[in-house]
C-alpha cells in the first residue's frame, strides 16, 4: 500500500509553508514508523517530519531547497501490507465460491 507523506502544520508556527532543508533517508531505503524522514525551516523553527508507518521511500517529491506549503504531499512510502491484504482478497473469494456452491445446493 502506497502512503503519503505530507507536510503537517507546527504548533507555534504561523505560516503555511516551510523549506526543505536535507532528507536524512534516500530514495527505496527502508524506514521505521517515526523514524525523522526529513528536516524542515520556517521563519520560526526548524523541525522534522516523521514515518506514518514503517516501509521503503519509494519516492522524494520534495527536493531539497524546495518550499512546500501545509498538506503538500512531499513524498511517497510503500509499505508490505499490500501483500497481506492481497492475500487476504484470494481467501475471501474462495469463501465467496463455497458459499455459491452451498447456495445451489440449496437450491436443487
Amino acid at each position: 500500500m502506497r502512503v503519503e507523506v505530507e507536510l503537517p502544520e507546527v504548533e507555534g508556527n504561523n505560516g503555511d509553508e516551510a523549506t526543505v532543508s536535507f532528507w536524512y533517508v534516500e530514495e527505496d531505503e527502508e524506514v521505521e514508523e517515526g523514524e525523522d524522514l526529513v528536516e524542515m525551516i520556517t521563519e520560526k523553527t526548524t523541525f522534522n517530519v516523521t514515518a506514518p508507518v514503517s516501509g521503503r521511500l519509494l519516492e522524494i517529491l520534495a527536493q531539497e531547497g524546495d518550499v512546500v506549503k501545509i498538506g503538500d504531499i512531499m513524498a511517497i512510502l510503500e509499505t508490505e501490507e499490500e501483500e497481506e491484504e492481497e492475500e487476504d482478497d484470494d481467501d475471501d473469494d474462495d469463501g465467496e465460491e463455497e458459499e455459491e456452491e452451498e447456495e445451489e445446493e440449496e437450491e436443487d
